[in-house]
């Protein structure tokens, strides 16, 4: 009968609690019950973690810097669409402004010209026909009441008529 061939197992009782990756194995082969130590890992020289540290520092700082590229990238975008849109808008306004002045001075022209037609029944200007109305006479002015300061009422906002 030939022996099994079992997958080393690990011996808990033997491996330190202060270095728990460093292990002891155990063999199932009972010709194989050396344990062999893990080698220590070697400490990286002084020059190479001072670059190590160096190019984590660079790194925050490149993603600081492309975090704020995309903000004002984003931000320029923004603002040059919202500017097109306004300007748009501007444009049209003027269009607008401009028709509205013609159409103004045609109804101006429209009205001169019924205004001369001899259908209108409108007469032009004449000295000899002008009318003069004489003024009111003069009224005498009545004094307004006095009312205290302190009895004087004020009037609520949502009161107070439209347009003030």
């Amino acid at each position: 009968m030939q022996p099994l061939n079992l997958p080393p197992q690990i011996d808990r009782s033997s491996a330190s609690m202060s270095a728990p990756s460093r292990l002891n194995v155990v063999s199932s082969n009972p010709t194989h019950q050396q344990v062999r130590h893990l080698p220590q890992p070697h400490l990286a020289p002084a020059w190479l973690r001072s670059l190590m540290t160096v190019q984590q520092g660079a790194m925050v700082i490149f993603a600081s810097v492309l975090g704020l590229s995309t903000l004002v990238y984003g931000h320029t975008v923004y603002t040059q669409s919202l500017w097109r849109s306004q300007y748009g808008q501007l444009q049209r306004l003027q269009v607008q402004e401009s028709q509205q002045g013609m159409m103004n001075e045609h109804l101006k022209q429209k009205m001169a010209q019924a205004a001369e037609a001899s259908t209108s029944g409108l007469i032009a200007p004449n000295p000899d026909r002008l009318l003069f109305i004489p003024s009111a006479p003069q009224r005498p002015m009545k004094p307004l009441p006095v009312v205290p300061h302190s009895s004087r009422q004020m009037t609520p906002p949502s009161q107070l008529p439209r347009g003030y």
